[in-house]
Parts: C-alpha cells; sequence; structure tokens
C-alpha cells in the first residue's frame, strides 16, 4: 500500500502559520499536504495514469504571512496592512505522479502594488463580500483598480499559476 513518510513543517492552517518557515515554504508545504490528501484517499488501480495537484496560496506584505480572512474585521486589517505597499503573492504547486510516487513542487512568486486605499474604498469593497475566501482579501479576478502586479503572473495571484503549473506538466510527463 501507499505510505506517505514526507516531511513537512507543523502548519496551522486556520491563521496561515507556519512555525519557523516562510511564505514559500509554507505554501509549498500545504500543497504537498493537499496532493497528499488526495493520494491517500486514491484506489491502488488509479495510481498508473494518474496525476494528483496540490496548490495553495497565501499574500505577504513586510514579513507578514496573509492567508485567507476569518471574518469581515480581519479582512479589514489585511486590506488595510496592504492598502499603499508592495506585497507578493506565493502559490505553492505540488504535482505527484503516482506512477512514480515522488511528488514534485515548485512555488510561483508574483509582485504587486495596491494603491493607498481610502476607508470608502475600503468600505465598498468589504461590503462586495469579494474578499471572501481569498489569501490577502482581495481577489485579482474581479478586476479591483487599486491592484497592479509589477512583476509575475496573473493566474498566480487568482490562485493556479498557469505557467508553472505547465512547465511541471512537462516536467513530470512520460517522454
Amino acid at each position: 500500500g501507499f505510505q506517505f513518510e514526507q516531511r513537512v513543517p507543523e502548519v496551522d492552517e486556520t491563521q496561515g502559520i507556519c512555525s519557523g518557515c516562510g511564505p514559500a515554504e509554507l505554501v509549498s508545504s500545504l500543497a504537498l499536504r493537499k496532493a497528499a490528501d488526495v493520494v491517500r484517499r486514491l484506489p491502488e488501480a488509479d495510481h498508473a495514469a494518474s496525476v494528483v495537484l496540490g496548490c495553495d496560496t497565501v499574500a505577504e506584505c513586510g514579513g507578514e504571512i496573509l492567508g485567507k480572512p476569518q471574518d469581515r474585521d480581519h479582512a479589514r486589517r489585511m486590506l488595510s496592512r496592504l492598502s499603499g505597499q508592495p506585497h507578493r503573492v506565493y502559490s505553492g504547486l505540488c504535482l505527484w505522479p503516482l506512477a512514480t510516487g515522488i511528488p514534485k513542487t515548485e512555488v510561483a512568486i508574483t509582485h504587486l502594488q495596491m494603491d493607498s486605499l481610502s476607508e470608502d474604498a475600503l468600505g465598498d469593497y468589504l461590503e462586495t463580500d469579494l474578499w471572501q475566501g481569498k489569501a490577502g482579501a482581495f481577489g485579482y479576478q474581479d478586476g479591483p483598480d487599486w491592484l497592479h502586479i509589477t512583476e509575475g503572473s496573473a493566474s498566480n495571484v487568482i490562485g493556479l499559476p498557469l505557467e508553472l503549473l505547465d512547465k511541471m506538466l512537462v516536467e513530470v510527463s512520460p517522454a
């Protein structure tokens, strides 16, 4: 049977905090854990032709890791922290080709700049509830005109770095 023994850091997923690690290691660990959870549930017969994908995303600003907000007040604090600041979005991507049983994990990083948000703009955005379930309390895909990518992939900010996924799929595909 399948055994998952790769060591990953201790993670408190509710807070988006990984003791002793930075955002890249955190998202890499969470992506690996997600993939491992799926692998554990698959029947052995499905392993030959399957590849499992796990992905997780956080925002980081000034060394502070921002996961998904717990409520509106938490979202307000996150967006106030990001307002007017450069920050980064990290996505860990794990591809696990079941034929080999060897997971491959990489991290995509996108640099962003958020305009300074007025209290009115912040309140208007919070009223939309578009912040719910999104790392850093914002959704780039929702088209806010106060959020700008300065370097990297837009698909990464949305939550699945397609350019990295394409590269990794080529690497894990049989020749």
